[in-house]
Order: structure tokens, then sequence, then C-alpha cells
């Protein structure tokens, strides 16, 4: 019985720093998350900003839901600074998919997210 219980606990314990896949580790991205960085940085020469920029905020708004001890992700950067790192990522990436390169964002960002609304010293929005 103790055994179980000690399993128990490591399994919930695990479950927190895993990441929501399917067996083989993929999952369905929708909408413009699907699109190349090259795609994308084309589109963007193109104008065609906003849907971009509407998946981003998308994306970090079910991050910050979902990481414990994330207020905002983006700390104090703006969405012109949040789009200028992605753009340059995905200079360096053109084959990565647009949601790699917000994923990255996460990874790089992680340790100097803002962990509460008091360190965010705003709400938050843009």
């Amino acid at each position: 019985m103790k055994r179980l219980v000690n399993i128990s606990i490591l399994l919930l314990t695990l479950s927190q720093y895993v990441a929501a896949a399917d067996i083989t580790g993929n999952f369905a991205v929708w909408g413009v998350g699907k699109k190349s960085c090259y795609g994308m940085q084309k589109d963007m020469a193109e104008s065609n900003v906003d849907k971009y920029k509407d998946y981003m905020k998308g994306f970090f708004t079910a991050y910050n839901i979902f990481t414990e001890k994330t207020y905002s992700i983006s700390s104090n950067m703006n969405e012109t600074e949040i789009m200028g790192w992605i753009y340059a990522y995905c200079s360096e990436n053109p084959m990565s998919s647009y949601e790699s390169a917000l994923y990255d964002f996460t990874q790089d960002h992680y340790e100097d997210r803002s962990k509460s609304a008091k360190s965010q010293g705003r709400s938050g929005s843009w």
C-alpha cells in the first residue's frame, strides 16, 4: 500500500512538468500557428500582420493561464518588441513554424517572466 501511495505522489508531481501532447509527442496546431516562419515573414512584408499579432496574444494568454507562477511571459516587453524578437527568430529559422517561434519565445523568456501583477507594474495589456 505504501508503494502505491509513493507511486501516486510521484505521478502527480511529474504531471506538472509534462507538456500536453499525444503519445508520440505531437499536438494539433490551428490557424496561422501552422505557417512557416518564411511564410509569416512574407505575409508581414505584404502588411498582413494583424492575424499574427492576434494569434500571438491568444498563445501568450493561454500560456499565462496554464503556467504556474506566471502573470505575463512577456514581462514588460511591448507588442513591437515581441514581434521584433519573433521576426529575428524566424530570420534564423525560416523552416520553423510560427507556433515554434512563439514556443521558443516562452522558453527564452521564462526566467524573466512577470510572476505577479505587482511585478508587472501594470495590467499586462498592450
